[in-house]
């Protein structure tokens, strides 16, 4: 069992500032990182832009994976709760974190839109649901090895 790759990102809405979006994304990850940038237009027309920061190396993952739990703290078992909404059918485990708490250095689930996404591929022999989802609440309870 082994989370594959993390994917964080965050749209820049054009109200908002990008730098204070990439601090939000720096504060979330505990060492050096590029960020790609792309940018895109909205529903009506407006500018917005898309950050992504891709992690596969393992240390990587495993750092931030368990700076992420740590951080974390209580609010673990509201995922541990909703482990199975929060994990798709293809071994995604998806987060969401508020973006402004993030800014501010802090780490706070948030169920809305405006927030930066987490994403970890959770691969595990054999690939079932059962076993993706007990290693999702492992991961989130104890941290990842």
């Amino acid at each position: 069992m082994k989370i594959d790759n993390i994917v964080l990102s965050a749209i820049v809405y054009s109200t908002e500032d990008p730098d204070k979006v990439s601090q939000a994304l720096s504060n979330l990850i505990p060492f050096e990182f590029e960020i790609l940038v792309s940018k895109a237009t909205g529903h009506f027309g407006n500018p917005l832009e898309f950050l992504e920061v891709e992690l596969k190396r393992k240390r990587e993952i495993k750092e931030f994976w368990n700076n992420l739990v740590d951080r974390l703290g209580d609010q673990r078992e509201v995922l541990v709760e909703f482990i199975e909404d929060v994990v798709d059918e293809e071994g995604v485990f998806h987060i969401r974190l508020n973006k402004q708490s993030a800014y501010l250095g802090n780490v706070e689930l948030d169920f809305g839109g405006d927030s930066i996404l987490v994403r970890a591929k959770l691969v595990t022999f054999p690939a079932r649901r059962e076993k993706i989802i007990d290693f999702a609440r492992k991961i989130i309870s104890e941290g990842y090895d």
